[in-house]
């Protein structure tokens, strides 16, 4: 998990924290895109999971939930009845690719990083930026 803006909580799965383990801690609820100031922790489901296999049987069966989807957060909630789920504070970077912005971020991102690549890229981005500042300037719309 990483913690998030709490007013960006609706837009993620959002953890409860429970008693400090070793090296995390107990996952106290879920709850995926809760309503403005409803989230139980500002702790989001960074999409790294380690699941039993019985989430599969679960998964069969559940109904549709959050955006008219199969919520994974859903059918964790129903085997955290049976068994507990620990969270681990995730300390690397991650994107947020539901959004159009951060699915581009993400791959400007990863093309940056490339030492095959980050040379070319940085060059096509100055280049794009070069050709939308001056339509900026006259009010042009792409």
């Amino acid at each position: 998990v990483q913690e998030c803006d709490p007013a960006e909580a609706h837009k993620y799965g959002i953890v409860g924290r429970g008693e400090d383990t070793h090296h995390g801690f107990r996952i106290t609820g879920m709850v995926e895109k809760p309503k403005q100031g409803t989230a139980p922790s500002n702790l989001f489901i960074n999409g790294r999971y380690i699941l039993q296999p019985e989430i599969f049987g679960i998964l069969e069966r559940q109904e549709r939930g959050a955006g008219n989807e199969i919520q994974l957060t859903d059918a964790m909630l129903k085997l955290e009845k049976q068994q507990p789920f620990y969270g681990y504070h995730y300390k690397g970077r991650t994107f947020d690719c539901g959004s159009p912005e951060g699915f581009v971020e993400a791959n400007v991102a990863f093309a940056l990083w490339r030492s095959d690549m980050n040379g070319s890229m940085a060059g096509v981005i100055r280049t794009l930026l070069d050709e939308v500042r001056p339509a900026e300037r006259r009010g042009a719309a792409f």
